[in-house]
């Protein structure tokens, strides 16, 4: 099978392409005939550059987390409710459901999670295997692309408010607005009826989030008066929720000082360092919470596909690339001129 892999940490250059053996997929599993895999800021872009906090495997290596395809072939033993040739979406995270965190029902707190692309093969490639348990019907309406955009960043954004015991008409500050991460956690804040304000540096891409039509108000957080338009955005009220999957201490201290009493701050991600300034005395006068969300349970996933099929919940796509041409998305996503997630088909 045709893939891309890297042989080295490096710039985008490093992604290179092969041919390897189509994997074989062992009991319990199954074998996925890719035809989308969504670009991860994270789990490949960084990874790619310089590595990422999970555990990788050794070299060469074959990228990509987030994907979507049809089931091609079933391991040994193996039974499965989805039929070979059905459309499926991907769940990237694999727990070890051994641990006591695991056995206990807490698979999304797994500290011995498997990865897809990061600590085992992934999906820049023709084909992956996966567990049998991974896999999710796509439903009728929504395309491949469109499966491998939401499969993970969209059950996040659901665990994300449940974590914090969001409630319709509250409202919800979202950091980086235009990135996959944002864009989608507004699309689910806005099919769960909360109201959303965005977070953006500089206007160049203030027009088209404003197009989009996902958040309320979007607000420059790199003006002096960031947090005084804040304020004003929620009437003097301060945000009830912030999600920051950056870890940028100024977006930290922006969205703390625009907690109001009782607020949660909610943290799925720490990309640009995550060592942040804490206020103690404000957390606890104010009875604020800070809660971290690493990835979603089975429950946020089932309500995140009823907010799909109900609320026509969807991914912003930014750009789609063939696979060859992986090493643009990944510049594209460095120079931050993305918004939405760029996507890789694959024929």
């Amino acid at each position: 099978m045709t893939a891309m892999i890297i042989r080295r940490r490096g710039a985008p250059d490093v992604l290179e392409p092969a041919e390897l053996p189509v994997p074989a997929p062992g009991p319990g599993e199954a074998l996925v005939r890719v035809g989308a895999v969504s670009v991860n800021s994270y789990l490949d872009v960084t990874y790619r550059s310089h590595g990422v906090h999970y555990r990788g495997y050794a070299m060469p290596n074959v990228l990509g987390s987030e994907h979507a395809g049809t089931v091609a072939a079933l391991g040994p033993e193996t039974e499965s409710r989805i039929p070979l040739g059905a459309a499926v979406s991907v769940h990237n995270a694999i727990p070890c459901r051994q641990c006591d965190w695991c056995t206990s029902g807490r698979q999304e707190s797994c500290p011995n999670v498997e990865i897809i692309g990061v600590t085992r093969q992934g999906a820049y490639a023709e084909y992956t295997v996966v567990p049998v348990r991974n896999l999710r019907p796509i439903p009728e309406g929504i395309t491949v692309a469109e499966a491998a955009s939401i499969n993970v960043i969209g059950p996040l954004a659901v665990e994300q408010l449940l974590a914090v015991d969001a409630q319709p008409g509250e409202y919800v500050l979202i950091h980086a607005a235009g990135s996959a991460a944002g864009t989608m956690a507004a699309s689910v804040a806005r099919g769960m009826g909360l109201r959303t304000i965005g977070t953006v540096r500089g206007d160049r891409k203030l027009a088209k989030l404003t197009a989009l039509q996902l958040f309320d108000e979007i607000v420059d957080s790199g003006t002096e008066n960031a947090l005084e338009l804040l304020r004003e955005v929620t009437a003097g009220h301060g945000a009830d929720i912030v999600i920051d999957n950056i870890g940028a201490a100024e977006l930290w201290e922006l969205g703390t000082a625009a907690l109001c009493p009782a607020g949660r701050m909610v943290c799925s991600g720490a990309k640009f360092g995550g060592e942040v300034i804490l206020n103690l005395r404000r957390l606890y006068s104010m009875a604020q919470r800070i809660v971290g969300v690493r990835t979603a349970s089975d429950a946020a996933r089932d309500q995140f596909w009823s907010l799909v099929a109900e609320r026509d919940v969807r991914p912003v796509i930014d750009e789609t690339y063939p696979l060859r041409d992986v090493a643009e998305a990944h510049r594209r996503i460095e120079a931050g001129l993305n918004i939405g997630r760029p996507v890789i088909t694959i024929e």
